[in-house]
């Protein structure tokens, strides 16, 4: 049931990442466009989705807390943002560390979001199954 979920979630992210790269193919207002799309790098936006992935994977395969998660990986991404500083090659840019710190956090924010719905739904059900429950008794 869980792979399910994992997987429905994973379908999603990818038709959302679709329609944000063939977005010239929507008919989407061009205010809309312009709003969205101002300066788009794709490094940073990159960053976004890879660090929000992994923070899902982190926490879903390695079963670590959510706290965990933001820290360890909050720690991966100014590494490597220092790592790329340091090359010659490469541009450590405080708009990619932001990125990743944006993606865990969003992550992290759907999971707890997820979870007090459960939570809610779940207290709902058991509330109703004991209303049922005392009205069968009450009745017989």
């Amino acid at each position: 049931m869980k792979a399910r979920h994992h997987l429905l979630f994973f379908i999603l992210l990818l038709i959302a990442a679709c329609l944000l790269f063939f977005s010239s193919a929507l008919l989407l207002p061009t205010e809309l466009k312009n709003a969205v799309f101002r300066s788009p790098q794709i490094d940073t936006i990159g960053h976004f989705i890879g660090f929000f992935v992994l923070a899902w994977l982190m926490h879903s395969i390695l079963k670590t807390t959510l706290v965990s998660t933001f820290f360890s990986l909050s720690f991966y991404a100014c590494l490597s943002e220092l790592g790329q500083y340091y090359l010659g090659f490469r541009n450590g840019e405080f708009s990619d560390f932001f990125a990743d710190i944006a993606g865990i956090a969003l992550f992290i924010l759907l999971k707890v979001l997820y979870l007090f719905y459960k939570k809610a739904l779940l207290a709902k059900l058991s509330a109703n199954q004991s209303n049922s429950a005392f009205t069968a008794k009450v009745d017989s």
